[in-house]
């Protein structure tokens, strides 16, 4: 084998050339940027909602059921007909949503379902003044109405808070003292 001797000049080559490629790195433009494209199909906002968080109302502010549209919460509650009920909404809502739930259980047109009687409450725990034996409930006062409604010649009794209408058992019914 022959061994090359590689000597001064080699070197002054390669450093001609490693200093060309120096050079030639520092002079060179950048690469070129690509412009952005336009997307196909254009980006619209959508309004997404969120729900309203609750806000604390002291208890002094709330008006009991009975002070809306008429219906009034005396120590002997009033009863009240439907057509005494034109303002109170809440409580017409109520009988509505109980006629037709007991006119589709009985199979009966809802112009068979009549309303009797609505007198607004304070519950005194959240089974409405209709607890269910062996059941546990949160003792906190619960504004609501007893409806009573007719159909064939029988009474059925509904309480209520404000969104929803339970069926009570007259056997089981407990009603608030005052």
């Amino acid at each position: 084998m022959s061994k090359r001797n590689w000597g001064i000049g080699a070197t002054k080559a390669n450093l001609a050339v490693l200093l060309a490629l120096v050079l030639a790195a520092c002079t060179a433009e950048p690469p070129a940027v690509a412009e952005p494209t336009q997307p196909l199909i254009q980006a619209t906002a959508t309004f997404t909602p969120s729900p309203i968080p609750p806000t604390f109302t002291p208890s002094s502010d709330l008006s009991a059921p009975g002070d809306v549209g008429g219906v009034s919460t005396s120590p002997s509650p009033a009863s009240a007909s439907p057509d005494d009920l034109g303002e109170d909404q809440v409580a017409t809502e109520l009988a509505a949503l109980a006629q037709r739930r007991i006119a589709q259980e009985q199979d009966v047109p809802i112009n068979q379902v009549e309303i009797v009687s609505i007198e607004a409450y304070v519950w005194q725990d959240t089974s409405l003044g209709c607890p269910e034996p062996g059941q546990t409930y949160a003792p906190v006062a619960v504004d609501g109405y007893r409806i009573v409604l007719e159909v064939r010649d029988t009474l059925v009794i509904f309480h209520t808070d404000f969104d929803r209408a339970i069926p009570c058992d007259p056997d089981l019914e407990q009603l608030p003292e005052s």
